[in-house]
């Protein structure tokens, strides 16, 4: 078990400094424009642009900068932003709790609904209850995030107003008033996410309901519910997890469009607003943020899997 767990660790940490060199040189491949030439303005002299490309650094070669940042990172500093002035930690000290919190209950949404529509057309594949389940949800799955956002918006604008939040708040300020910010954007996400936990959800569980320890236990006189939740639905959670786990890691990536709309101060906003200014100390500490979420999202179910099937940690 702690070869398992120290194999998971080190290869996270592999793939965490791989990304962070990928995010790093696409970050200035893919955003075009020269910081130095947007802070000191289009008018500015070539000397004063090359001067303020000195004081960045931008002028040091490229792998030198890289390697800068990373120990940095290491230590713990994302660098200062030339555009606001702030400290890129006190920006993502903002920004993180605000996705980290959208992800969860978006998440938390999915799974409540997903898992027990999955189960439950498991149980009744190939029957009317079962297309009755996965066509609602494949139509629903095919709507983008934007458009479930705006639908979102509407109602709350016009049905929900005593219920809704417009204005961000944080959960230290007021927690009932965070939940009114938040459960919208929460509903937005999660219910387009439902459909593809329902779906893993019943492949998993069509696996093991055919497997004989499960008829076994029927044969033996034990109730349904206890042979669906008690055992089947058991059996079935390590994919069921490694997919939640997955899904978590995206969700926290993909909130942009989400956060736009319903204007939260999150990682996928900022993300955006670094882009706009071509803030690249910024925009490089939140991808490796977003980055780092997933890797950690994914290893901390590698770590739980095996204490629901010991044969994972054996392999």
């Amino acid at each position: 078990m702690t070869k398992y767990i120290l194999t998971r660790i080190g290869a996270s940490i592999g793939v965490l400094i791989v990304l962070s060199l990928l995010i790093f040189f696409a970050g200035r491949g893919l955003v075009q424009g020269n910081p130095a030439t947007i802070i000191a303005g289009s008018k500015a002299s070539p000397e004063t642009i090359a001067a303020l490309e000195h004081q960045l650094g931008l002028d040091r070669p490229i792998i030198v900068q890289y390697l800068d940042w990373l120990f940095g990172v290491v230590r713990g500093d994302f660098g200062t932003s030339p555009f606001s002035g702030l400290k890129t930690t006190e920006v993502l000290q903002q920004q993180i709790p605000v996705s980290f919190e959208l992800a969860v209950l978006s998440l938390l949404v999915a799974v409540v609904l997903g898992v027990p529509l999955g189960v439950i057309a498991a149980k009744r594949a190939g029957s009317g209850v079962d297309v009755g389940i996965r066509v609602p949800m494949i139509l629903i799955f095919a709507f983008p995030g934007f458009i479930t956002g705006t639908i979102a918006m509407l109602l709350a604008s016009s049905l929900l107003t005593n219920l809704y939040s417009p204005t961000y708040i944080r959960f230290e300020d007021s927690p009932i008033g965070n939940l009114q910010t938040m459960i919208l954007p929460a509903i937005a996400v999660g219910i387009p996410t439902a459909p593809l936990v329902m779906q893993m959800t019943r492949a998993a569980m069509l696996e093991v309901l055919g497997q004989p320890f499960v008829l076994s236990a029927r044969v033996n006189g034990l109730s349904n519910a206890r042979v669906t939740y008690g055992y089947a639905l058991r059996a079935a959670l390590p994919p069921i997890l490694t997919f939640v786990g997955f899904t978590f890691g995206t969700l926290i990536g993909g909130l942009l469009i989400v956060e736009q709309i319903f204007s939260l101060p999150g990682l996928g906003r900022g993300i955006l607003q670094s882009i706009g200014t071509r803030d690249f100390v910024q925009l490089n500490a939140q991808a490796l943020v977003l980055a780092g979420s997933f890797i950690a999202a994914n290893l901390a179910v590698d770590l739980i899997v095996p204490a629901l099937d010991r044969r994972i940690a054996r392999k």
